[in-house]
């Protein structure tokens, strides 16, 4: 196996394909693990292939989405073709499918969210060629699964016709009959590989078209319909999934769904909790119907004015429809508040903005359903504008305006919302509001105004943010109170005056892979008892402190970055606890680490360097522990150990400085062991007139000069330390 593909060192070999092979890598400028990609040359991989294939590759990297795995680079190197891509650390839905261990509702939400990327790329005028369950991975992000998109126009560097041999490259499984008739796929033909997996996930793996050869599968494609499903798989689905198969597996392209995102639509208009007796399938026009006509059971009712209006009105659909109804809202304002207490699906119509529905008093929409789903909406009133009282509903693409108090709050014991692709905006006291014992997920929204919260986490609620923005300038982005649980990843929080995020008495916060820049207080602020961690995140230009932990709270950090801060990098006081594990802190106008007042620090392998004041500072009763750290250029001493403090160095270098290595206090404590002191601009250690000896234990080499502080005050060089 080679050790390096382009610049990508190789750790282990994941798994061989047609293709192929695809590798685990590390990239060693950015510090990521990536999948790499290689690309077999056939003997037709000419320079018209090749060329092919770049096309598609930059494609492919263009893409940008939740649901599709990011292609970082594409090359050669050595005569060998590669794809640097994305690592998804998960199983690919295939196996999920075929495993049995996920419900049904489980997969078909994972392939709803495979539809929302499709859609993403084919408006990008990119169509994938191969879809199949394989090519969909899936990760697991906090409780909720994620599907990603791999492989986008890979399948352009076979041949899109038979081989010497007669048989087709490729899965003809998922092939759409006019791919097979033309060899030229489109945006449809990637919908019917889409209804074949739907196919697979109804029936547990079976597929809808077989044979005994290549040649019988596409025979079956091309002429016959699906086989049908068994008594017991009708059973065990949603009754309007069969009629969701069909028009995905039909024949002719134009019978199909118009776009991937309608594919979405539907299947998830049947993982309501209870299903209703009848859900049709949406019609990409839906027919107009007599306005007195009562709606259906499930059913499709048209708000608005004009032929295509069947209800003047939101309140009057609501009363009309049954659990299950889609109401489709046309391009308007309505001016209403209103309670929804059905399972029903409320979907503007038109481009994002041109439905508003406005309350002057009360909220647009309060949801006491058991579940339901707003899409492409814009509510907007005084605040609260929308609340959720309970159950699993979805907000999709929404706009949530507050003009005061919050604009959304999450109210009573089990609500569990999701919102995906949500802009909250407004003013007063926060932007949303998770009730005492709820739980929500947010996904790709953006919080932003002048509230004096982002987030405000109840006490026993659990939310979880994934790749959200919070942006509020005069407030506070997140603020979790007494017992409350919050978990981050992908998010980015920047600007607010009142720090970044409040961790309160006993709650718990976990945070990855994400940013917390520019607040005007403290980025981290952790208060009595609480726990904090925080992995692969980056805390830039704070103007207090990074992290602050007081009052017995711990906090632990793996892999962050702390920088240029106008204040301190981390603090912790009052027997809190602060644990640092391969962090880099720099940059950082006064003390990288500041531990007092019966505190304590543990750190291993980071680094603390540039910095425009001391590197460590142990003050009153705060104790420091640093294992196999560097300490270097920093513009004050290294390591500062005040009256009453204590400093324990174990393999640690401390050099370059443009000041001491160590300055030790009377009363203070320092020990080094195996540590290295050297190039430091003023001498290695400077002890204070009345200051103990530093402990040395085994083979330290302190090749800076030792000084002590004389009677008056002068310093004085004494015998170096052996």
């Amino acid at each position: 196996m080679r050790e390096k593909i382009g610049k990508f060192e190789i750790i282990r070999l994941l798994g061989r394909g047609a293709m192929g092979e695809v590798y685990l890598a590390r990239d060693p400028h950015l510090e990521r693990e990536v999948a790499v990609k290689t690309i077999h040359l056939a003997s037709g991989f000419g320079p018209e292939a090749t060329a092919r294939f770049e096309r598609e590759a930059r494609a492919a990297g263009g893409l940008s989405h939740p649901n599709v795995a990011t292609v970082y680079e594409f090359g050669q190197d050595e005569g060998v073709h590669y794809l640097a891509m994305e690592f998804i650390p998960g199983a690919d839905l295939d196996s999920l499918i075929r495993g049995g261990e996920l419900p049904q509702a489980e997969l078909l939400e994972l392939l709803a969210q495979a539809c929302d990327g499709l859609s993403y790329a084919h408006e990008r005028k990119v169509v994938h060629r191969d879809v199949k369950p394989a090519n969909i991975l899936v990760n697991r992000i906090g409780k909720r699964p994620l599907a990603k998109l791999v492989d986008f126009g890979l399948a352009v560097v076979g041949a899109s016709e038979l081989t010497q041999k007669g048989e087709w490259m490729g899965t003809v499984n998922y092939m759409a009959p006019e791919y097979l008739d033309s060899g030229k796929a489109e945006p449809a033909s990637d919908l019917f590989a889409m209804g074949v997996i739907l196919y697979e996930i109804l029936t547990g793996g079976r597929r809808p078209f077989t044979g005994e050869t290549a040649s019988a599968v596409l025979t079956a494609i091309l002429r016959r319909d699906p086989e049908p499903f068994s008594p017991g798989e009708l059973a065990a689905m949603h009754p309007s999934l069969p009629e969701v198969v069909n028009r995905a597996l039909a024949k002719l392209p134009q019978d199909r769904f118009p776009c991937a995102d309608s594919l979405a639509e539907a299947i998830r208009a049947t993982l309501g909790r209870h299903a209703p007796a009848h859900v049709p399938v949406p019609a990409p026009v839906p027919a107009p119907a007599p306005a007195a006509a009562a709606s259906p059971s499930g059913g499709v009712l048209v708000v608005g004015k004009g032929g295509k209006g069947r209800c003047m009105s939101l309140r009057v659909a609501l009363r009309q429809a049954t659990g299950g109804t889609q109401i489709l809202v046309m391009p308007g304002v309505y001016r209403e508040s209103l309670v929804v207490d059905k399972d029903v699906t409320i979907i503007g119509q038109g481009a994002a903005g041109d439905v508003v529905i406005e309350s002057p008093k009360g909220p647009c929409l309060a949801l006491v359903a058991p579940s339901g789903r707003l899409s492409n909406l814009t509510l907007t009133g005084p605040g609260p504008v929308l609340t959720i009282a309970q159950g699993r509903p979805e907000v999709i693409g929404c706009l949530i305006e507050g003009a005061s108090g919050p604009a959304v709050t999450i109210g009573g014991a089990g609500a569990e919302p999701l919102f995906r692709d949500c802009t909250v905006r407004g003013s007063g006291s926060a932007a949303v509001v998770v009730g005492a014992h709820t739980g929500a997920v947010f996904e790709d929204c953006l919080l932003e105004g002048d509230f004096l919260e982002g987030l405000r986490v109840a006490s026993g609620a659990r939310p979880a943010l994934m790749r959200c923005r919070i942006l509020n300038e005069p407030g506070m982005g997140l603020r979790l109170l007494p017992g409350a649980r919050a978990t981050l990843e992908d998010c980015h929080l920047s600007g607010q005056d009142a720090g970044g995020l409040q961790v309160e008495a006993e709650a718990r916060l976990e945070m990855r892979h994400c940013r917390i820049t520019d607040s005007g207080s403290v980025g981290v602020l952790a208060l009595e008892r609480a726990q904090v961690n925080l992995e692969d995140c980056e805390l830039l230009g704070h103007a207090h402190s990074a992290v602050h932990a007081v009052a017995g709270a711990v906090v632990q950090m793996h892999g962050c970055q702390v920088r240029a801060g106008r204040g301190f990098g981390v603090s912790v006081m009052g027997k809190g606890l602060l644990t640092l594990e391969g962090c880099a802190l720099s940059e950082n106008l006064e003390p990288a680490v500041l531990v007092h007042q019966g505190a304590t620090v543990q750190m291993k392998g980071c680094t603390i360097f540039d910095g425009q004041s001391f590197g460590v500072v142990c003050a009153g009763g705060g104790k420091g522990v640093l294992e196999g750290c560097e300490i270097y250029g920093n513009l004050r001493t290294g390591a500062k150990v005040e009256p009453g403090g204590s400093l324990l160095l174990v393999r640690c270098d401390l050099r370059d400085g443009r000041d001491t290595g160590i300055l030790l206090f009377e009363d203070a404590e320092v020990t080094l062991e195996e540590c290295v002191v050297h190039r430091n601009a003023r001498g290695g250690i400077l002890l204070a007139k009345d200051a103990s000896d530093p402990i040395l234990r085994g083979g330290n080499r302190i090749q800076d000069a030792l000084l002590r502080a004389g009677a008056e005050g002068a310093v004085i060089k004494v015998a170096p330390v052996k």
